[in-house]
């Protein structure tokens, strides 16, 4: 995207509160007009909130929301819902059940009194793997995935500026999420509008988006690539959406820019960090189960104990311990338990600020 081209959305200092009590609190983020991006979160995290904001259904109590290049939120501007040109798709796909399929995919045209393009809807239809005969039926007619692929190509026809997603996928049956999950990462591209889909799973945000924000009780804790939130997480909570890790304790000997040397087991090792760590002396050091040597460990590497041992995806995944008492998972051909040494592999590993539990931002 040219420097100066508008953003398709862009966010800055927005701060909800509901009955009194914060459910956003000052979020900023910026996305690529055109990009399919993902926000992650459980339950109550704010993300559904957010994609009511950018919707119009809610005001916020500060901040601004932007698409492609208007303001439709701010201090002394509010645009209504239906002038902001956005497309929504929601859990349950919401069609109209006394209209036909043809009839719920035109209904945003005629709603918005723009000339009615059956050619444009059958040619979505197709796309979405609807059989000709089936835009004549009724939405109770065909099956949740293909409602669902329905409820997409509505979202979609008027060409709207960009297209929110409210959990799109978590209805429907494992098989059929995955083959949509292909089939909206191609149809996106295709069609070059701007999405954004919310979701609770994470290997469904990491498949989907180009960009992907981690909410946690309101705040975003991080809105980067799939890559850097699995490898740079700026928390403990991102880190745990990218699967096994462990958070250990860990002093830090000097600290440099993207780099760290830190004691552990009396040895010292330079790991990746945060820049964020500001030359703190201690560090929370987030360790997943490739980042360690065990099959392989030098004779004259340090030693732990093998706690636990579970045959997972082809490998066995340790548990072990170390010598000042904490605990890292590690991946062997062997799952016996007792002393194994092991080694930390070059560039692996991650330093954060310290944190104690899931709960420390």
């Amino acid at each position: 995207m040219p420097s100066d081209a508008p953003a398709g959305l862009q966010i800055e200092g927005l701060q909800v509160e509901l009955g009194g009590r914060p459910v956003l609190a000052d979020v900023h983020l910026q996305q690529a007009a055109g990009s399919y991006a993902c926000l992650l979160g459980e339950s109550g995290s704010g993300k559904s909130t957010l994609l009511a904001v950018i919707a119009g259904l809610l005001r916020p109590q500060r901040g601004t929301v932007s698409v492609h290049g208007q303001q439709v939120n701010g201090d002394s501007i509010f645009i209504a819902p239906e002038r902001r040109q956005i497309g929504m798709v929601f859990q349950d796909a919401a069609l109209w059940p006394h209209l036909t399929v043809l009839e719920n995919v035109l209904y945003p045209l005629r709603a918005r009194r723009q000339s009615v393009d059956k050619t444009r809807a059958m040619t979505l239809l197709e796309r979405m793997a609807i059989p000709v005969a089936a835009a004549r039926r009724r939405p109770h007619e065909l099956s949740g995935g293909q409602q669902q692929r329905i409820a997409i190509a509505r979202a979609i026809i008027a060409k709207p500026r960009i297209v929110l997603l409210d959990e799109p996928l978590s209805a429907l049956d494992h098989g059929v999420r995955e083959n949509l999950r292909e089939f909206l990462h191609e149809l996106f591209a295709e069609e070059g509008i701007t999405a954004l889909h919310v979701t609770h799973d994470p290997s469904e945000a990491f498949y989907l988006g180009h960009r992907v924000g981690v909410l946690h009780a309101g705040h975003l804790e991080q809105w980067d690539s799939p890559e850097s939130l699995y490898q740079q997480p700026a928390s403990l909570v991102v880190a745990r959406l990218g699967g096994s890790v462990r958070a250990l304790h860990v002093p830090v000997l000097q600290h440099a820019g993207t780099q760290a040397l830190i004691q552990w087991e009396d040895r010292r090792w330079p790991v990746p960090a945060s820049a964020g760590l500001n030359g703190a002396t201690r560090a929370t050091l987030l360790l997943r189960p490739n980042d360690l040597e065990i099959d392989a460990a030098p004779s004259d590497a340090p030693e732990a104990t093998v706690r636990h041992s579970h045959w997972h995806e082809g490998r066995y995944l340790l548990t072990l311990q170390a010598a000042d008492g904490q605990e890292f998972l590690a991946q062997s051909r062997r799952g016996d338990l007792g002393p194994r040494r092991w080694h930390l592999r070059p560039d692996h590993g991650w330093c954060i600020p310290v944190q104690s539990s899931a709960n420390d931002r």
